[in-house]
């Protein structure tokens, strides 16, 4: 049984309303997505942005509820759960935000911060909270001397360590991370990576890395889910990442640096730019910057179908 399974997920925001507060333009967020986890697999979460990936990642933890489909959580549907209902489950689903300036509280130490979610949830004796918390910081590489200090005396890396912590201190079975490294540079988004992925393997952690790097996700993640305009386009094992066979798939695989100079690598560069989520194009929203669209493209809307016992692809032409 799949830990999580989501099922014809939409979310629509109002962005217009007439005189009498009635909304007359939506931005179609998330249009009727599907997709499972199994317990303690890393599904990587792709596309550029506006494409709906974090709003996905919010829906599966009702921190924004949907306007249609069914949210499962080992078996039971969560989609109608009030916040008291939802309250238990925090417990088992946690997420660590991608601001780790903005995730902290400035007015709380590290300490305070960590031994919260213990005291929300009542999962330790008071007397243990601080070895609890102490013992959390030495997990994300961090010594127990930074209990006492406040989020402003570290660096974007160290805070996203910490928040990392906090996720992980009331033992969660799935992590939702939400680009966790799309504000650290380059060398410190490896330290992160490789930090989550060592986690994951120790505690068995179900996780949804959202990221736009197409290699950070095919590093950590066994599954990749690539998104478009609020849709999926493909869903294939991160083994066969240069075997995608969807056009924008393939375009963000051709846009990924090549370390050696000499070789050159082809592009196949988009033209246009991104549809307005408010006003979508009709039948497959990619078809307006696809180099191989047909008419069929533009009427009909692709279903997400299997091609090989791991391989889905939303495509006409495949």
């Amino acid at each position: 049984m799949h830990l999580l399974e989501i099922q014809n997920l939409v979310k629509k925001f109002p962005v217009q309303k007439n005189f009498f507060g009635k909304p007359t333009a939506f931005v179609q967020a998330v249009d009727h997505v599907s997709l499972s986890v199994q317990s303690g697999e890393i599904v990587g979460l792709v596309g550029e942005s506006g494409c709906g990936k974090s709003t996905l990642g919010r829906l599966i933890l009702k921190l924004v509820s949907p306007d249609e489909g069914h949210i499962f959580f080992d078996g039971k549907d969560i989609t109608s759960y009030s916040s008291s209902d939802m309250r238990p489950l925090r417990r088992q689903m946690q997420i660590v935000f991608q601001d780790p300036y903005a995730s902290l509280n400035p007015r709380m130490t590290i300490g305070t911060a960590l031994k919260e979610p213990l005291l929300v949830h009542n999962i330790v004796p008071r007397k243990e909270r601080q070895n609890r918390a102490a013992q959390l910081l030495e997990m994300v590489g961090l010594d127990e001397g930074a209990m006492n200090k406040y989020p402003h005396e570290f660096s974007g890396g160290q805070r996203q360590r910490i928040g990392i912590a906090r996720a992980l201190s009331v033992n969660p079975r799935l992590l939702i991370a939400d680009e966790p490294v799309a504000a650290l540079d380059v060398s410190i988004q490896a330290q992160i990576i490789n930090l989550l992925s060592d986690l994951q393997k120790k505690l068995n952690l179900a996780m949804i890395f959202i990221a736009h790097d197409l290699k950070v996700v095919e590093h950590i993640s066994q599954r990749i889910v690539v998104m478009y305009l609020g849709k999926i386009m493909e869903i294939f094992p991160s083994c066969a990442l240069e075997k995608a066979v969807h056009p924008y798939t393939k375009s963000l695989l051709s846009a990924i640096p090549v370390p050696d100079p000499s070789f050159k690598k082809e592009r196949i560069v988009l033209k246009g730019d991104v549809p307005s989520p408010i006003n979508p194009p009709s039948g497959c929203v990619f078809h307006t910057r696809c180099p191989l669209a047909v008419e069929r493209c533009r009427l009909e809307v692709p279903v997400l179908r299997s091609i090989t016992p791991e391989n889905e692809v939303a495509c006409h032409l495949v």
